[in-house]
């Protein structure tokens, strides 16, 4: 079987139909070397446009169903778009309009934009074949496997774990067609338990969605948790493995540019809180400011090399090493671990602190649900750290909680490490990827 979704059951013969059908109709207004940007909700409908617009030799541009008129509107300008592709029918855009990309160009996806405008980045059927095969050898995907997730299809994680490794595997997808809340978890967890989900990807956000769900179904089939999107940090990982203590939890690492992983966990080879190793595919250095490589247990900058895609506005690096913008270091086993984005160090009291280290620190607490850190401005200080926390269910906000909060991290980092302030809220602001959004006030 190829593909689950409700009540749907494909065979990879009647996908292949379902494809060709669809060549058929968009092969009358898409012409090759178009840019088509694919805003769809139906999973099972973006999976099968895809495959059927690149038959054509066209250019799928995938983004998400939730974007505003105006940003889809500044993703189709710049990627000169002649087609968008909607759920209820397809407009045509300019069939003249032109763009030099290069005739080894498979696909088209925009970064998140967290940290400025989304860039596209225009990936190769090697880009995207070599990583996905890479990472499915890696976890040990097999022709058995039940693959599901939350990941969106519109953004090369959820696109690579849905759309490539299943077929890649002869595996079966299990499509989900909805935004992830706390009232649908419960829908998951039927999805897994009624098509047997062997692998699921998803974000710590979902994690942590899902702890909140009492145990009512059999979840027995997972063998993996695939995480990505936002470190998990090892007290969401010790929660999660007393709720499913028979499935492997496995955290990697990857970006737009890389199409899918660069770093991940092996199963039977989790280290608990770090990114993992570079796969076979990739070499990864951490360096310094100055080019030199860091040595064991130094913070420093993540760069790769290997598959990559190229930006089409042509601000490509001119050396082999891409950088990410993260900032790691590597233990004695080799093991990478996540400290933060480069922007989002803090400089408090003359210190440079990792927003992400204190955060994993706070997950460890029983009262702590999710938490973000950020620096506020500050005269004597230059920024003061804060932290915006949600509690568990059980618990509610006061002035003793913040201080047992704040002891409980006196005992474990360094003062200054410490943040003055703690705002409990309801929830905290995310990037459709489940990416923690720092730069604007937690609501």
């Amino acid at each position: 079987m190829a593909i689950l979704y409700g009540d749907k059951r494909l065979s990879y013969g009647e996908l292949k139909e379902k494809i060709n059908a669809r060549y058929s109709d968009l092969r009358k207004i898409i012409k090759r070397g178009y840019r088509v940007v694919l805003k769809l909700q139906n999973p099972l409908e973006f999976i099968v446009s895809s495959y059927a617009i690149g038959e054509i030799g066209a250019i799928p541009v995938p983004v998400s169903h939730l974007l505003k008129e105006r940003e889809t509107e500044e993703i189709v300008d710049d990627v000169k778009a002649n087609v968008i592709l909607l759920d209820d029918g397809l407009e045509v855009m300019d069939e003249d309009r032109e763009m030099d990309l290069g005739s080894d160009v498979a696909m088209i996806f925009y970064t998140s934009g967290v940290t400025g405008s989304p860039k596209g980045v225009a990936h190769t059927k090697d880009t995207i074949l070599t990583t996905c095969q890479t990472e499915g050898d890696v976890l040990g995907i097999k022709e058995d496997d039940v693959i599901s997730g939350t990941a969106p299809l519109s953004f090369t994680y959820g696109f690579g774990a849905l759309a490539v490794i299943p077929f890649l595997f002869n595996a079966t997808v299990s499509l989900l067609g909805y935004a992830v809340s706390q009232k649908n978890v419960s829908e998951i967890f039927g999805t897994i338990e009624r098509n047997q989900v062997t692998v699921f990807y998803s974000t710590p956000t979902t994690y942590r969605l899902m702890l909140k769900q009492p145990q009512r179904y059999d979840l027995s089939s997972l063998r993996l948790l695939i995480t990505a999107g936002e470190p998990m940090g090892i007290g969401l990982y010790r929660r999660l493995k007393l709720f499913l203590p028979h499935t492997e939890l496995v955290e990697h690492f990857g970006c737009t540019e890389s199409f899918h992983a660069i770093i991940s966990n092996i199963p039977g080879n989790v280290k608990p809180g770090s990114l993992g190793l570079e796969l076979p595919c990739y070499q990864v250095r951490i360096l310094r400011d100055n080019g030199e490589v860091c040595p064991q247990g130094v913070f420093g900058k993540l760069a790769f090399r290997g598959p990559a895609g190229r930006y089409i506005g042509g601000e490509n690096e001119d050396t082999q090493w891409r950088y990410t913008g993260d900032i790691v270091y590597r233990d004695s086993e080799g093991y990478i671990w996540y400290v933060s984005r480069s922007d989002d160090m803090i400089k408090t009291t003359g210190y440079l602190v990792s927003p992400h280290e204190i955060e994993n620190v706070l997950m460890e607490h029983r009262a702590v649900s999710e938490v973000a850190v950020v620096g506020v401005p500050d005269t004597m200080l230059g920024q003061k750290l804060k932290a915006f926390i949600v509690l568990e269910d059980i618990y509610k906000p006061s002035k003793e909680l913040k201080e047992e909060l704040k002891r409980f991290l006196i005992a474990q980092i360094a003062d200054y490490k410490v943040p003055s302030d703690i705002e409990f809220v309801s929830s905290i602001a995310k990037s459709n990827r489940g990416k923690i959004i720092r730069k604007i006030r937690m609501e």
